[in-house]
């Protein structure tokens, strides 16, 4: 079983790991572009996904993740107006992209079912690659095949860039991630170790901040610890992304390429996640029941998915959108009936059971 992905990113390496892991050949195909070890990105990673690597894809080092028992939500005025916190739970767990993704490859490289070439798109126009594979699965939003294939996509704009950056601070138990929606743009801070903290803020109107006003501003809402040393902050503009259509004959479209929504609930990467888990099943159940794997896999996956991720992203865009225009309104009137809403547990645990498993979970 030949499987091709092309995109030797974080999705390209679980999806080749869980592919593997079950007996498939996978091709990884390789852009040229050169990247910068240096990263402030995170992955946040809900209690199901981290137990579906764990159990199914890769046994994860589970002290290289910072786990998180309880997220408290502010207004621009540090009250305190939701919070999520179950019985001591962990809500989820996070790690620096770079240690995540080295794992992964770590694991794979020595694997004879892992083959790694370097992606040429003249190549790619001239040969039939689609017939040397099953599936090829591509895992890059901007390529020969997205291009190609896939242009057509529901699009937003965010009119937001988001800075990220490391908060280097004393000792400290650091297990709540804090979200403040700010008047600049929401600002979250998500704990690494007690000693290290992740800071993103999606600045509104595409402002661009200066780094002493970025430092301050950050100092302004972090408090609770004597702040060591703060990060070069990295940026990126801040767009929605959802695909129309899935996959085309072979072909299927994956990842970031998939579907790309507003950083604000860490739920991305979870989106992902959730999606590999399904496709896994489908690929699998072929396999068992010693059925080819070809396009009715991608026609599966397209008609499970496809409703589940639109509804899940659009609801990440109402939040977007809620705290964006409660600006214009006074806080208080506001903040009450968030907090109205929050304190009631069955809302509360909704909440927290769809960030943790997505629509499935209903």
């Amino acid at each position: 079983m030949n499987i091709c992905i092309i995109g030797m990113n974080l999705t390209g390496l679980i999806l080749s790991k869980a592919l593997a892991n079950i007996g498939c050949s996978v091709h990884v195909f390789q852009t040229n572009k050169k990247k910068s070890n240096f990263s402030t990105r995170t992955i946040a990673i809900s209690k199901s996904n981290f137990d579906f690597i764990n159990n199914n894809i890769i046994s994860l080092n589970k002290k290289k993740f910072h786990k998180i028992k309880k997220i408290r939500i502010f207004s621009n005025n540090k009250d305190e107006i939701i919070k999520f916190y179950n019985n001591g739970d962990n809500l989820f767990s996070l790690i620096e992209l770079n240690n995540f993704f080295s794992s992964f490859y770590n694991n794979l490289k020595s694997n004879k079912l892992f083959k790694l070439k370097n992606f040429n798109e003249s190549y790619f126009k001239n040969t039939g690659f689609k017939e040397d594979f099953n599936l090829v699965i591509n895992c890059e939003k901007d390529n020969l095949l997205t291009r190609k294939y896939f242009s057509k996509k529901f699009k937003k704009k965010y009119d937001s860039i988001a800075y990220t950056a490391l908060l280097y601070h004393k000792k400290t138990e650091n297990f709540e991630a804090k979200q403040y929606f700010t008047n600049v743009g929401p600002l979250a801070f998500l704990p690494l170790t007690s000693k290290i903290t992740s800071v993103v803020l999606s600045a509104y109107n595409n402002r661009r901040l200066e780094d002493q006003y970025f430092k301050n501003f950050i100092l302004k809402f972090f408090k609770d610890s004597k702040v060591n040393k703060l990060s070069d902050f990295q940026k990126a503009k801040l767009n929605f992304s959802l695909a129309r259509k899935y996959y085309f004959k072979n072909i299927l479209l994956f990842g970031d390429g998939l579907h790309q929504i507003h950083p604000l609930a860490g739920q991305g990467f979870n989106m992902t996640l959730r999606d590999l888990k399904i496709l896994l099943n489908i690929i699998k159940k072929k396999i068992d029941n010693g059925f080819e794997v070809d396009s009715s896999c991608l026609k599966d996956f397209e008609e499970t998915t496809k409703s589940k991720n639109f509804i899940f992203s659009e609801g990440i865009n109402f939040i977007q959108d809620f705290f964006k225009v409660k600006r214009n309104f006074k806080e208080n009137q506001l903040d009450q009936i968030i907090k109205k809403i929050g304190k009631n547990k069955k809302v509360n645990s909704f909440l927290i059971n769809t960030a943790d498993k997505g629509i499935s979970a209903f």
